[in-house]
């Protein structure tokens, strides 16, 4: 029996599916649809049993009103969907904007009512997402949420405005002694606030979602922190090739390759869905881009799939001949190759 954990390639963005020994999966995140939509054809799954959205960004969550159209053609297909985590108080801003202007915000009123109909007839139960609140369990498949905590999502919600990936949903995912650290976009304050709420033992794993895509938040010592306290074997990029933020930066790619060179320390490889700039152009030519990325997408893994044992050993199965693709690159990050130098301006 083993647990799928699929890292689908949607660019600078996120979209993860998890199956565990059925036609049931759990969706993290909904970036272009049409590419998850095309993996659960292919793997004939026609039961959703969670969604969750981690938080309000684009890159994640499509809109109230294209989510309204995805669940409404899935269901209308035949699929099912148990239970949707949407991101904190998302509805609650959604219904003040309508009533604050309801012929210029019709189409969010018809989604946030069609979601009511849902809950109504017991086709779609609505949760929100907090650290201890609404564990997900299917067999030897548990998920936890380990941030925001709910006062601190109350507190960032009340007295900041934006920088909704601080309060960025994470997911401890456990198959028996297998586990996985889903770390979504947590980011600033959200990371020491997660290193200081979570127990040492829930932070282990063995696979980590690398946050954010690639970038490097100005606290960076404290995503060392709690990379040192995961201490993964692995760490998976969700990135995109023409993303326009200069990611995978080179900064964080010194920080996995510290941490992979350091024995006492468990990381053997990090992989990322495309190829990003750093892999591709030296420092200076980097200097001369700005942050722009390349011209068009180019997959590295592509689809990142990892199959996971009860006994805590598991698998990599990409969907491109990855040690060809790294071959062609002049400066892949994996292997240690990228240009670290400081170019002067």
């Amino acid at each position: 029996m083993t647990c799928e954990l699929a890292f689908l390639p949607v660019g600078n963005a996120d979209t993860i599916v998890i199956r565990a020994d059925s036609s049931s999966v759990v969706i993290i995140d909904l970036h272009k649809i049409p590419i998850l939509l095309k993996w659960l054809q292919n793997n004939k799954a026609n039961a959703i049993s969670r969604i969750y959205i981690t938080h309000e960004h684009r890159d994640h969550f499509p809109s109230l009103e294209h989510l309204v159209t995805f669940l409404d053609n899935w269901l209308k297909r035949g699929g099912t969907i148990g239970t949707l985590c949407l991101p904190y108080e998302v509805y609650k801003e959604a219904k003040k904007k309508v009533v604050a202007n309801r012929t210029a915000n019709k189409s969010l009123e018809d989604a946030l009512l069609r979601l009511k109909q849902w809950e109504q007839k017991n086709i779609i139960t609505f949760i929100e997402a907090t650290r201890g609140s609404n564990p997900y369990s299917q067999g030897d498949l548990d998920i936890h949420i380990l941030h925001p905590g709910l006062l601190y999502a109350q507190d960032h919600l009340a007295t900041i405005k934006g920088r909704d990936n601080e309060i960025s949903v994470v997911l401890r995912v456990t198959y028996d002694n297998f586990v996985a650290l889903l770390l979504a976009d947590i980011e600033g304050d959200g990371l020491k606030e997660c290193i200081d709420i979570c127990q040492p033992n829930e932070l282990s794993a063995n696979i980590v979602k690398i946050p954010h895509h690639g970038a490097y938040p100005k606290n960076g010592d404290d995503l060392r922190q709690l990379l040192e306290a995961i201490d993964p074997e692995i760490a998976v990029l969700s990135v995109g090739s023409n993303n326009k933020y200069g990611h995978v930066v080179p900064e964080l790619f010194s920080l996995l390759l510290s941490l992979k060179n350091d024995t006492s320390k468990r990381l053997e490889q990090f992989i990322c869905t495309e190829v990003t700039r750093s892999c591709v152009h030296s420092a200076s030519e980097r200097t001369l881009m700005g942050k722009s990325g390349l011209p068009k997408q180019q997959l590295c893994a592509g689809e990142i799939t990892i199959f996971a044992e009860t006994s805590g050993t598991w698998k990599l199965k990409t969907q491109t001949e990855h040690e060809n693709v790294i071959s062609t690159l002049k400066y892949p990050a994996c292997k240690g190759c990228i240009d670290l130098s400081v170019v002067s301006i």
